[in-house]
């Protein structure tokens, strides 16, 4: 086994099919991963980083790689990350063959090959992915410096086998309330968006978040005009697939929430929902939900995955957790007792302030 380290995308040695063939047999496989999320998020924000793209080859054939970029702050310290990370809710390396050998010689080429970098940031690794074990292996092996930030929720709603726990969540009178008012005012439909019908909404969808977060402390991300070609650019190269899952809730022909979300290897992801303000006081969101549960169960899906943040409305409906963690690599000492300074001091804080 050996790397190569791929500076410029139309150098990457895989085809769209080959590439989702590799995170179909992978440790994490969901559409953070895939082809289409990569390059959505690659042709928008692209610029703003050096490609570090690590090619795992066993002879001539690539049978893994490490998507990362390397990024200069203040024109001084150098960081490397996964790319796509201030997006993917899921991230880790693609190793599906030999994976132990396989993190190892990353880590191996980041030490040895790599020497402009100050420290490596890796979000949203799954904490079950036995990645996070072999990367502390590896550093330990070369005496790298690492830190394990605290786990981030991940809450989700396991449906497969715990049909009759669902079925009694999603009929709880008080989710089902929104549900009868709506219905009592006129044509309530929920409705999955065709490809025509997404690329119609999708512009309404993003005026109706930008609406929603107005005057509030987290404004809507799509006042960023890059967020918006993001998605529409996500919807384009998701246009092939059946991955996309971008459904409203129309009453009387209006849309009252929508749901940009994905469905893909047998679950149901929730990613970014918005909702007519106008409607506020009576629940919208909660029955987006609902509808969204009953698309799961009707279509046999494992689950419906929350994905990152434990915000209440996510543990009203989530029957399980998932966790992700934070690696960090130093590659010199002084850096390393800097961070880790700011870490245990935010610890501190919360254990005072929680």
């Amino acid at each position: 086994m050996h790397i190569k380290c791929i500076v410029d995308v139309s150098k990457i040695p895989l085809s769209r099919e080959e590439w989702n063939r590799l995170i179909s047999q992978n440790e994490t496989n969901t559409l953070f991963q895939t082809y289409e999320w990569f390059i959505s998020w690659w042709e928008v924000f692209g610029y703003t980083c050096r490609l570090c793209f690590l090619v795992i080859y066993d002879g001539n054939t690539p049978i893994g790689f490490a998507p990362l970029t390397s990024s200069t702050k203040s024109g001084k310290s150098r960081t490397i990350q996964f790319i796509g990370q201030n997006k993917s809710d899921y991230l880790d390396f693609v190793t599906p063959i030999r994976k132990a050998e396989a993190v190892n010689l990353i880590i191996d080429f980041l030490f040895n090959n790599l020497n402009d970098w100050d420290r490596i940031i890796l979000n949203n690794i799954p904490r079950e992915s036995s990645t996070n074990k072999l990367i502390q292996q590896a550093c330990r092996k070369h005496g790298l410096r690492f830190l394990k930030n605290r786990s981030i929720r991940c809450p989700y709603l396991q449906i497969e086998g715990r049909h009759k726990e669902v079925n009694k969540l999603i009929n709880k009178y008080s989710n089902k309330r929104p549900f009868n008012y709506f219905r009592k005012q006129g044509r309530l439909e929920f409705r999955l968006l065709n490809e025509d019908d997404a690329r119609k909404h999708l512009p309404i969808f993003i005026s109706q978040h930008i609406q929603r977060w107005a005057d509030t402390p987290s404004p809507s991300l799509f006042n960023n005009p890059f967020n918006q070609l993001f998605y529409e650019n996500l919807t384009e190269h998701l246009s092939h697939t059946d991955w996309l899952h971008f459904s409203v809730v129309e009453l009387n022909g209006t849309a009252i929430s929508y749901h940009y979300g994905f469905d893909y290897n047998g679950k149901m992801y929730w990613y970014k929902p918005s909702y007519n303000t106008d409607y506020s006081t009576r629940s919208p969101g909660t029955l987006l939900i609902r509808f969204l549960i009953e698309t799961a169960l009707s279509n046999q899906r494992q689950e419906l995955d929350f994905t990152i943040g434990n915000e209440p409305f996510k543990r009203r409906f989530a029957n399980e957790m998932r966790h992700n963690v934070k690696l960090q690599i130093f590659r010199k000492n002084t850096t390393f007792w800097v961070h880790s300074a700011r870490l245990h001091t935010g610890k501190l804080k919360r254990h005072i302030f929680e």
